[in-house]
């Protein structure tokens, strides 16, 4: 196992969420980047999130660092005020997003290409979650080439549509592990068929890929081959934030070495801790690692069953 830091380079912002049945909760941790944290703390005992926040971090989700034992270096105060999203849910798997005090201060506070520079000293992996924007790709990859680390690229919505396909598949090229979501794959294609989009996914030149289907499971598409990862049954509370533990999770399995199998059984896990309470589990709860760890073990024995039939 390689020695390091696991980094995950992404927003955390404080939500309100409004489910599709008109619940509405306030004043929430979440955001890609603390939820992908949580999945990776499971796992990682060196994580490390990287990214704007505000002065008001004593207030939002410091506690929830200090409870975890999770360090403040990765983080840059660039506000007096934390990020703030509105999340209207339509049904579970489709919601919209709306920054609170607007899309110039979420400009100002999300992770940015020197956040990386700055943070990546003694790291072994990163994960990031991003849209295609060329200004932060060409000094994140230029880093990777130099510095040898393992890069996780979780792609954001907004970098899926077709006639971003060409620009997303050659950075997709650059990195180690691309992870999306079904939907995420149908817009970037303008294709509803999954095998198709797992055949068209399995022809990019990307050593290990995870695709997301929501609470059934992923695909690991590595090697030339793919594999299907069946989820962790749990009763949803909350599903914010599932994928981003996921990945999170699943990154921490490749800079493991454990290959894309294993990483996606991580994630599979480290989701379903993610969306059976409402916000962010405690992944640094004694208790918690070891019913995680103890759950990991069950899946692979099952995986492992099927794959030798």
């Amino acid at each position: 196992m390689a020695e390091g830091r696991d980094l995950i380079v992404a927003a955390a912002l404080m939500d309100t969420l409004v489910f599709a049945d008109g619940r509405a909760e306030t004043n929430i941790a979440g955001g890609a980047g603390l939820h992908a944290l949580a999945g990776a703390a499971l796992f990682s005992d060196d994580a490390l999130l990287v990214t704007g926040t505000g002065e008001d971090l004593d207030t939002t989700f410091g506690p929830w660092l200090e409870r975890n034992g999770l360090s403040r270096d990765g983080l840059r105060y660039a506000d007096p005020h934390t990020p703030r999203n509105l999340l209207r849910y339509i049904d579970e798997r489709t919601r919209t997003e709306t920054p609170i005090y607007g899309d110039e201060h979420f400009q100002r506070v999300e992770p940015n290409a020197s956040d990386l520079e700055r943070s990546i000293e003694g790291a072994r992996s990163a994960y990031i979650f991003r849209n295609a924007e060329p200004s932060f790709w060409d000094r994140a990859l230029a880093l990777h080439k130099t510095r040898k680390f393992l890069l996780l690229w979780e792609i954001g919505l907004d970098a899926c549509s077709p006639s971003q396909r060409p620009t997303v598949q050659a950075l997709a090229a650059e990195v180690d592990a691309l992870s999306l979501n079904l939907e995420e794959a149908r817009l970037l294609f303008a294709r509803e068929d999954e095998t198709e989009l797992v055949r068209r996914l399995a022809a990019w030149p990307v050593p290990c890929i995870f695709l997301r289907v929501g609470g059934r499971g992923s695909y690991v598409i590595e090697h030339g081959g793919t594999t299907f990862v069946p989820s962790v049954s749990v009763d949803p509370v909350d599903v914010t934030g599932g994928g981003n533990a996921y990945s999170g999770a699943a990154l921490v399995g490749l800079a493991d070495g454990r290959g894309g199998l294993t990483a996606a059984a991580m994630g599979a896990v480290a989701a379903s801790v993610a969306i059976r309470q409402l916000g962010l589990p405690e992944p640094r709860d004694p208790q918690l690692r070891i019913e995680a760890h103890r759950a990991l073990s069950e899946m692979m024995t099952q995986i492992q069953g099927e794959t030798t039939r």
